[in-house]
């Protein structure tokens, strides 16, 4: 890659666990159509064979008593994967909630964070999350979150504009919103231009991409991010890539999107 250029980041990959890896694989995969492995080497080789530099390896928690488990096996295992930026996750219903987040973001240094409304059934504005968005916010990690809880993970409106209280709270937080909120991408936009502490992550739902355009990432430069869902998306990386490298972007705003931003935002 030449030094001019910036690195490829898939800013939205999942790893886990190897059990609980095989557990979400087993969920969503009810209709066939996802194959490859799930294991975290797995992952690392299909980043790499997708033709991006590194990847942010985003787990989540679906209920309290998982986390911490979760953050450890990140710091100890995604770790040792050079293309992989090992994340952690949280759930608001874990007990002592603010120790779990230092010891993630503060002692073992996981370097960006997920939470999953949906899965975890919680809404992002609920008061017991403040202490991670302070402490991300002091630590410079920034937080990728999807909003909706409304099957299959789609967000409505009134939640993607619930970011809002956490957005106006911590205007040194970097927010990513999973998905740009899809479908509520309007929503998503109006708050962006409210807040620029607020990220667009580009990352379809399922086949469903996020219907952005050209003079919307241009207007948004360093604003939107790449992301995959691998290795738990029907729609191949590369084919995913293609449809920006394909937009005819200027090449600072191609490159922010494909990498450039979420290097900027780990930094």
């Amino acid at each position: 890659m030449p030094q001019d250029q910036p690195p490829r980041i898939d800013a939205h990959v999942h790893g886990f666990p190897d059990k609980l890896a095989e557990r979400v694989r087993a969920a969503l995969n009810s209709s066939g159509m996802l194959s490859g492995g799930v294991l975290i080497g797995d992952v690392s080789r299909r980043v790499a064979d997708s033709g991006f530099d590194a990847a942010w390896l985003l787990p989540y928690a679906h209920r309290a008593g998982v986390a911490e488990e979760v953050n450890d096996w990140s710091a100890a295992e995604v770790s040792k994967y050079s293309n992989l930026v090992p994340g952690a996750t949280f759930h608001p219903d874990d007990a002592d909630f603010e120790r779990l987040v230092r010891r993630a973001l503060v002692e073992l240094r996981l370097r960006v964070v997920k939470l999953h409304c949906s899965v975890g059934n919680f809404s992002v504005d609920d008061p017991r999350l403040e202490p991670l968005w302070r402490i991300a916010a002091d630590q410079g990690v920034p937080v990728t979150v999807h909003a909706g809880r409304e099957s299959p993970g789609i967000a409505a409106a009134h939640e993607v504009e619930r970011l809002e209280t956490v957005l106006a709270a911590h205007p040194t937080l970097r927010l990513v919103l999973a998905h740009s909120g899809l479908p509520e991408l309007e929503t998503t936009v109006g708050l962006m231009r409210r807040y620029p502490n607020l990220y667009g992550d580009l990352t379809p739902v399922w086949q469903q991409p996020v219907p952005v355009d050209a003079a919307l990432l241009t207007e948004f430069t360093g604003r939107f991010v790449f992301g995959s869902d691998v290795p738990n998306s029907p729609v191949p990386a590369e084919e995913q890539a293609s449809r920006f490298e394909e937009m005819g972007l200027p090449p600072e705003v191609l490159g922010g999107v494909m990498g450039g931003t979420a290097a900027a935002l780990i930094r």
